[in-house]
């Protein structure tokens, strides 16, 4: 069982990683930003292509992440150019729309074939329980730590922060202010494109490296968001870590093994179905 938890750690760390920057594109934009994890996937593909030319690591990982900023960034301007006054129900299917197109792209650049990626963080940190831990465990939640903190200071320590939160909230209200947003927005589309293509880099090597794989570590992204009402950081955090370990543990038991990629899936349903049981036990009485 403590094996379990211990190898469950560095999917914890990835998974609150990706739900804190779901969080906070939902609290800063009003946008639930499906395709997050897409735009990481394409950082981590053009990163592998240009590995395989001869580019040394580092540059091609500064390309990989670069790369995921730009993709996220043309996101972003697509959505506040054209959907910044729609409701979050529309802005949300545009962001699907975004992730499938996002996944049908890479798959026409760079093919079905997964990518054998080199693991920066491969070295070993440490030994618990005998599983051997490497540096990307630490990594991926102090990552994860990172991005938490950096959201909440922005949201409560800086008028830029302030200004986002106005126009997601009362987009056309902000316009008539005279409040310049849309550049800020961008940026911060951006900044979660590389955040999320630095968190893929990390767990790519030690995890299926596919297009589709990737792209679909939003699944537990949104069960580590919704963990925390896609408006507290912390449960996001927490939320996230939980459902690595859980995993973890089920995957340390023959019997359930195969069924523990169902669990973001059932965590999901079950916090929309406790979220709403005010309403049911209203309607009930």
């Amino acid at each position: 069982m403590l094996q379990g938890l211990v190898s469950g750690l560095a999917a914890g760390g990835t998974y609150a990683a990706l739900g804190l920057l779901l969080t906070a594109m939902y609290r800063l934009t009003a946008t639930v930003n499906l395709a997050v994890a897409a735009t990481g996937m394409a950082g981590v593909y053009v990163m592998a292509a240009l590995a395989e030319t001869g580019l040394p690591y580092g540059m091609a990982a500064v390309a990989g992440v670069a790369a995921g900023a730009l993709t996220s960034a043309g996101c972003g301007a697509v959505m506040v150019r054209w959907f910044a006054g729609s409701g979050a129900q529309l802005r949300t299917a545009v962001s699907i729309a975004q992730l499938i197109g996002i996944i049908a792209l890479a798959y026409i650049l760079f093919g079905d074939t997964p990518r054998v990626l080199q693991n920066p963080a491969g070295a070993p940190v440490a030994t618990l329980a005998g599983v051997v831990i490497t540096w990307g465990t630490p990594a991926l939640i102090s990552l994860a730590v990172l991005i938490g903190g950096g959201t909440h200071l922005l949201l409560v320590r800086t008028s830029l922060g302030l200004r986002l939160r106005a126009m997601a909230e009362r987009p056309v209200t902000t316009e008539l202010l005279g409040i310049g947003t849309r550049v800020p927005a961008v940026a911060l589309w951006g900044a979660a494109g590389a955040l999320a293509a630095l968190v893929l880099l990390l767990v790519a090597p030690v995890r299926s490296s596919d297009i589709l794989s990737l792209s679909m570590l939003i699944v537990p992204a949104c069960a580590a968001a919704l963990a925390g009402g896609l408006t507290r950081l912390p449960g996001a955090l927490l939320g996230g870590l939980a459902l690595g370990l859980l995993e973890g543990l089920l995957a340390g038991s023959a019997a359930v093994r195969e069924y523990r990629d169902a669990v973001p899936f059932a965590a999901i349903l079950l916090l929309l179905l406790w979220s709403r049981r005010g309403e049911v036990w209203d309607a009930a009485r």
